[in-house]
């Protein structure tokens, strides 16, 4: 399944913007939008589930308008955050839908199992779906999709009330279901930027119904370009700094002073800064071209060659990354 927006915009009313000129295209595979309240992901959402008619631009399903086309002929199922089952137990939220679709019973019910093993979630079909935890839910959710086969996948904040390791588990489980499936595009949206690197291998940031940054997750997380997308991405604090054009971005996680004869600033970036003690120069930065603060002053900030003196209390400690 190939999903393209081409300058997709949605306008509710002359001073309201939902979006505006989005375009990207996902083909079999998982595809991030990220973006704070009200920046447009849900109605980027709703315009591909069909429940939001399109102002301008173009939705294609494999190559084809998809813009008038009805919600109940765009394959596509929305999973919103936890799952949000119908009620009842877990088979029943899994068969719901395909019995709604026509399917027979018996074959709803096999498939419902089917969905269950590969979900892992067999022990819990006898539960109410509604009394489980947000994980368990939104595996719920992933086996009502396994279930159904549906090829284009629209996720909302799947990951809301989830852990650090259950974020991971289920973004395993989504790539897991999705491959199943085969021919099927899934779009993750989430309001968290930190959540970016469960959003698939490529994503696009949202601001104001526009898109700030689209690319691969990895380098929208290594190469920001903005201060707000750099503060919106940063798992943990994060401290921005500008020189003129120049933005840089510090995470004060990623490098620790070490006590000894010889401490030792690490940075997880690839890069050490020794410090030489009385009579030699204070601060060494080698490997990697290190970028760090040289002054106190915003204007001192500068790029450090792979081997340069600086003074050790003069440096903003963290990850430094341009943008």
């Amino acid at each position: 399944m190939k999903l393209e927006s081409k300058n997709l915009t949605k306008k509710y009313d002359l001073d309201t913007l939902g979006i505006e000129d989005v375009s990207f295209a996902a083909e079999n595979g998982i595809f991030g939008v990220a973006g704070e309240a009200g920046s447009g992901k849900c109605t980027l959402l709703g315009a591909i589930g069909g429940v939001l008619d399109i102002s301008s631009g173009e939705l294609l399903f494999d190559g084809v308008r998809a813009n008038e086309l009805p919600p109940s002929e765009r394959d596509a199922l929305l999973i919103r955050g936890e799952g949000e089952p119908v009620g009842g137990s877990v088979e029943h939220d899994i068969v719901y839908g395909l019995r709604l679709r026509g399917m027979r019973a018996k074959e709803a019910g096999a498939r419902a199992r089917e969905a269950a093993e590969l979900l892992g979630i067999t022990d819990a079909l006898g539960m109410r779906a509604r009394s489980l935890p947000p994980a368990l839910r939104f595996r719920v959710g992933l086996a009502r999709l396994a279930a159904r086969r549906a090829r284009i996948a629209l996720l909302s904040d799947p990951y809301a009330g989830m852990t650090e390791d259950e974020k991971r588990e289920a973004y395993a489980a989504l790539v897991r279901v999705r491959e199943h499936i085969g021919d099927c595009v899934a779009v993750v949206a989430t309001g968290d930027g930190s959540e970016l690197k469960y959003c698939g291998d490529e994503a696009a940031i949202l601001r104001g119904g526009h898109i700030v940054r689209r690319g691969r997750v990895r380098d929208i997380l290594a190469d920001p370009r903005s201060a707000y997308v750099a503060r919106f991405t940063a798992d943990g604090h994060v401290n921005i700094l500008t020189d003129g054009e120049k933005v840089y971005m510090a995470r004060a996680e990623d490098i620790r002073l070490t006590e000894g004869d010889r401490p030792v600033l690490r940075s997880a970036g690839g890069y050490t800064l020794l410090y030489g003690g009385e009579g030699l120069p204070p601060v060494t930065a080698a490997g990697e071209t290190a970028r760090t603060h040289a002054g106190f002053s915003a204007n001192a900030l500068t790029e450090l060659p792979e081997e340069t003196a600086l003074a050790a209390e003069n440096a903003l400690y963290g990850k430094y990354v341009k943008i």
